[in-house]
């Protein structure tokens, strides 16, 4: 059996099949973004919610519980700053088994942390004990963010010749986990490195909004799809990307390319590869921006129904 994202048990066309029934049955065709945008008496608030994934099972295996809430946390706020807002607070839910308190504690250190560099306030949460659903050991998280957009609102009027730059990951993050733990069953790999938190963009893209907010026309958090599907969730139809320069890719994200059955596309269409972060701009201000650490030129926007990858640039 082929080793992959789908055998590995996680559908994405199921997933994006699921997106459209909501849509159908709200009648909200904005569902299905980054996050959502609710305007009330002139203010402009965002929300996100999400989870972490199989992530939290290496948690268990390393009985190490004190970063996945910086997971949790950067999940759920850098999406909302793809919309240009600034996290405002964080609730959690946690479900469990049979509540540990040592576990608990370790779990609420890293939501605690994770908003603290999110610049956010922890306001409330959940705690749920569920012995019939999750055993003694088990547990799952989910978390929700919400911000307020004070200036430029994203994505803008994004067009052919924009340029994509990206920011670096700082690993895995929290997305494409199943496939991992199904490689786990037969090769080994360092379950510490795996276990690096996700990284929080918040201070990073305030940075940039700030700076260069009239010229950027689109912000992108890589998550789950990859490069591939995030960056073209936000572009109209008949734009695409194309993908003609280098950039540094973790080892870990080469490990599962030569270890499974994922081509070159799978893996921009599953991982973040090495880039958290995607910022669209226009070109007229490559030269400043240019001039910003971090920032690293990826390609451009095109119009063509598919992407255009130079895969002698991709690294795997």
């Amino acid at each position: 059996m082929s080793v992959n994202y789908e055998t590995s048990g996680v559908n994405i066309k199921t997933g994006n099949d699921f997106i459209d029934v909501i849509k159908g049955i709200t009648k909200n065709e904005i569902i299905g973004g980054f996050s959502g945008i609710y305007e009330h008496n002139n203010l402009k608030l965002v929300a996100s919610t999400d989870g972490v994934g199989t992530k939290l099972l290496l948690c268990k295996a390393l009985n190490k519980y004190n970063t996945i809430g910086i997971d949790l946390v950067a999940m759920c706020v850098n999406d909302i700053i793809c919309s240009g807002a600034t996290p405002l607070f964080f609730l959690d839910y946690y479900a469990t088994g049979e509540l540990k308190l040592d576990i608990a504690k370790e779990i609420i250190i890293g939501i605690q942390e994770g908003c603290k560099l999110s610049n956010c306030m922890l306001i409330g949460g959940e705690t749920a004990e569920l012995p019939r659903i999750y055993d003694n050991e088990q547990f799952d998280l989910a978390g929700f963010s919400v911000g307020i957009i004070e200036g430029n609102v994203f994505p803008k009027k994004i067009k052919e010749g924009n340029l994509i730059y990206g920011i670096p990951s700082t690993g895995v993050h929290s997305n494409g986990y199943s496939l991992i733990h199904k490689l786990l069953e037969k090769e080994q790999y360092d379950l510490n490195t795996l276990l690096t938190p996700t990284k929080i963009y918040v201070p990073e893209i305030n940075h940039l909004i700030n700076q260069y907010g009239n010229d950027i026309q689109g912000i992108c958090h890589i998550t789950g799809g990859g490069i591939i599907e995030n960056v073209t969730r936000i572009l109209n139809s008949g734009l695409n990307i194309c993908l003609n320069q280098s950039w540094e890719i973790h080892d870990v994200f080469k490990w599962i390319y030569s270890k499974s059955d994922m081509t070159k596309y799978d893996m921009l269409s599953t991982y973040n590869c090495g880039i958290g972060m995607i910022i669209i701009i226009d070109d007229k201000i490559k030269s400043k921006i240019e001039n910003e650490d971090n920032l690293i030129l990826l390609g451009k926007v095109i119009t063509s129904i598919e992407p255009e990858i130079d895969y002698d640039k991709i690294d795997l």
